[in-house]
């Protein structure tokens, strides 16, 4: 029962924020990624994360492991570390209502370690426009989360000469980064005429569907939701980074979800990582009943058990995919 109302008060809590899988699904991914690393790559990582401003309230917060052993605070660290990039917007530091933070900025891209206190939203998505109805999106944003990775990744290694500070400020938002892009919505946009007019009525530029955030939803548990938090949500919300190792492996280590594919996780462009999960979107999340026949979007539509299998079912695959990338990313940064 506590584990339900976590999960129920998880979603309630974060379903106003586009944050990729929510705790559960980010701190999944950071742990099924912790057990792939190198012995070099998990020391050095490890130093990197004990830089996060954060660091001691989280060793101080951190309860007895649930099976009773002894505390890994290396490995709790690097799993709690996941979900940094969306705590930021809830801290006050980050909350200065004077500084314009978008996409087009100057310092939209910018990469300067801890004293960056703005929230850098952008950074979590992609959205390659899926077009309907001979709608005609907006041009791209030019800063988003797949040229973030590929300037946090060029960053990393001791090799590219930055400081420490910018090194672990790189590694905790790639922990998150690359959850997200895994993460069907967060690679995509809805744009039909429709969402064109709100907007426009709204004096607001064109932005579609916001990644599903425009589409209401009604799953099997009959609470309406939207779609993009019904895919943030596929693991659960709110969790303890035990409650996720809980989760995510047997009493014998090994995990639930299947191993990612070789091939597919040997691929590194973020570029690639990012149409994939488009894709993904179009097969899986406009799928009906969410979009009807004529490929229109049917608001408040009652799910299938079809649509949520196949959506559990993708989502499944992409929390190992992402882990391997992940793992693999900071195997060579971090030698």
């Amino acid at each position: 029962m506590r584990r339900l109302a976590l999960a129920v008060f998880g979603l309630c809590f974060y379903s106003s924020y586009a944050s990729a899988w929510w705790d559960e699904g980010h701190m999944r991914i950071a742990a099924m990624a912790w057990d792939q690393l190198t012995p070099a790559a998990r020391a050095e990582a490890s130093r990197l994360v004990r830089m996060n401003p954060q660091y001691f309230s989280w060793m101080i917060a951190i309860p007895q492991p649930y099976d009773g052993s002894a505390r890994d605070l290396d490995r709790y660290a690097f799993i709690r570390a996941a979900v940094w990039a969306d705590d930021i917007k809830e801290m006050k530091d980050y909350k200065d209502a004077s500084t314009k933070d978008n996409a087009k900025t100057e310092t939209a891209g910018r990469n300067i370690g801890y004293s960056d206190k703005l929230i850098h939203g952008y950074w979590h998505f992609k959205d390659i426009p899926y077009q309907r109805d001979g709608s005609v999106p907006p041009p791209a944003d030019p800063v988003d989360a797949a040229t973030q990775i590929k300037a946090f990744t060029a960053a990393l290694p001791k090799a590219a000469g930055m400081s420490d500070d910018i090194r672990s400020y790189d590694l905790v938002w790639l922990l998150h980064l690359i959850g997200d892009v895994h993460q069907p919505l967060h690679s995509t946009a809805l744009f039909t005429k429709e969402f064109t007019a709100k907007w426009k009525a709204q004096d607001k530029p064109d932005q579609g569907d916001r990644g599903g955030n425009e589409i209401m939803v009604t799953p099997a548990n009959g609470d309406p939701v939207n779609l993009h938090a019904y895919f943030d949500g596929m693991f659960g919300g709110y969790s303890t980074v035990y409650g996720a190792i809980f989760d995510t492996f047997d009493k014998s280590g090994n995990p639930y979800l299947p191993p990612a594919d070789g091939t597919e996780a040997a691929i590194t462009d973020p570029d690639v990582w990012v149409t994939e999960s488009n894709k993904l979107a179009i097969d899986t999340a406009y799928a009906a009943p969410v979009l009807d026949a004529n490929g229109n979007v049917v608001q408040q539509a009652e799910l299938t058990r079809q649509y949520e299998t196949k959506a559990r079912n993708v989502s499944k695959l992409q929390i190992p995919l992402a882990a391997a990338r992940l793992a693999h990313l900071l195997n060579e940064a971090l030698k």
